[in-house]
This record gives structure tokens, sequence and C-alpha cells, in this order.
């Protein structure tokens, strides 16, 4: 049977060798079996190759090994704390949705290069993994992440994972009704402050513990993982491409 290291980091920091597939993997831990887990998972794929040294591969894959009745292990975790920091940017594989009934979607990795990113507009990014709060900022995705992985900030991580969510907002300035957004009033107040005073604050924290609903719906460009400038990109499909080509994904991730 085949051996995987999954990064899961969503909620959690962890590094877990599996026999199942990514597909498997994903519909396990998101609908679980006797653990009676539950919720959406985000996962990576680990090339153990690329890994370095800072993980026991070798024993990883010992312990990795079917039960005594021929079942897969499905799960044996490797590291459960700063493990997303360890993991070299090189060796995140594919990245994985799955919705809360254990529908998985597959997100190929594209270098993402910092010095081609065009500046200019408000954003708006979930921190993932190691830090969660919901962001706006002027810095487009790439030099959002390096400033917070800058290391000579006093206020950084190793590295990080972040969704840029969507931003539609009318004439006004309101949020459109469609955006499961937890009090959108503050989130376009936020906006409108970093749109007016980006100069001298270029980001600003919308919540500390967001809670959103239905969060794949929220998804804009994708997810950007790195530190510094090494950044790979993961690109979310267009609302046309979830409708036609992953349509029973796309329908359990709007039910979420």
């Amino acid at each position: 049977m085949s051996f995987h290291l999954y990064l899961m980091c969503h909620r959690v920091d962890s590094l877990v060798a599996s026999m199942l597939s990514p597909e498997e993997f994903g519909a396990y831990m998101a609908v679980g079996v006797m653990k009676q887990a539950r919720g959406m998972v985000i996962f990576f794929e680990v090339n153990p190759d690329r890994l370095g040294d800072a993980f026991d591969r070798e024993q990883a894959r010992k312990e990795c090994v079917a039960h005594s009745n021929g079942a897969p292990k499905r799960s044996k975790y490797v590291s459960i704390y700063r493990t997303l920091e360890r993991v070299p940017v090189e060796a995140l594989g594919n990245l994985y949705l799955s919705t809360r009934d254990g529908r998985v979607l597959t997100l190929p990795a594209r270098p993402y290069i910092v010095a081609g990113e065009i500046s200019g507009g408000i954003n708006m990014y979930l921190e993932l993994c190691p830090t969660h709060p919901l962001v706006v900022s002027r810095l487009g995705p790439a030099r959002f992440i390096e400033k917070l992985t800058d290391q000579s900030n006093p206020v950084s991580v190793p590295k990080l994972l972040i969704a840029d969510m969507l931003i539609d907002q009318d004439i006004d300035g309101k949020l459109a009704s469609y955006l499961p957004y937890r009090d959108p009033e503050h989130i376009a107040h936020c906006l409108t402050e970093v749109a007016e005073n980006g100069r001298r604050k270029d980001s600003k924290t919308v919540d500390r513990v967001p809670s959103i609903d239905a969060f794949f719906r929220t998804v804009g460009r994708g997810f950007f993982v790195g530190s510094g400038t090494k950044i790979n990109y993961y690109p979310f499909p267009s609302r046309d491409d979830l409708e036609e080509k992953h349509h029973w994904w796309w329908r359990s991730a709007c039910m979420s």
C-alpha cells in the first residue's frame, strides 16, 4: 500500500502519515469514523524527499502500516506543533479542500513571483496557519506574506498560509448581500479606513478570531503560502468552472 504525508493547516498545524489517497484522507478527516469528527479540512500533500531533516520520515514509514486485518492505516501523527514553519515551500504539493461531507477539490501548486505582483487596491485575507485573523490590506498577497514573515519585524511568523477573500461592494461601499460574512458593516468600515489611510497603515485586523460560514464560497483568487519571497500560489477555480467541472464539490461547499 502507498505512503503519504499530509500537512493539515486549518485550525491545526499537523503533519500526518497515511496510507489513504488524498481523496480518501480528506473524506476521513472531514466526516470521521469512530471519533465523530466533523468539519471542513484544508491540507497539503508533502513530498517526503524534499522534507529535509526536520522530521523522522523513516520512523513514520515504519509506523504507518496496515492493521492486522489488512485495513490501511488512516492516520499517524508525525508532528502537532509548529509544523508548517518546518516544511520547506518546495516540499508542498497539491492543496486539497474537503467539504464537511467529505468531497475533495484538488488545487495544483503554481510558483508565484513577488516582483510581478500588481500593487494597488484593497484586499482581504484570512490567515489560516499558524495565525488566524481576518485582515484587510493594501498589500498584494505576496507582499503581505513577505512582510508578515520578515523576521526583523517583531510581529512576524516564519511561514504563513492565507486565503484571498472575495470583496464585492456597491457604489455606497456596502458589501454584497450574497457574501456570508459576519458583521459586513464592520468589514466595509475597515476597507474604507485602509483605503483612506493606506499610506500610514497598509493593513488592519478585521476580526482576531473570525467565524466564516460557508468559507469556500468566500474564496477569491485562491491560497498563498510561503516565507519571504518564496511563495506557492494555488488558484481557486472560477465560478463557471466550479459549476461545470466541480459541480458536486461546489454544491456541497455552498451548503456547508
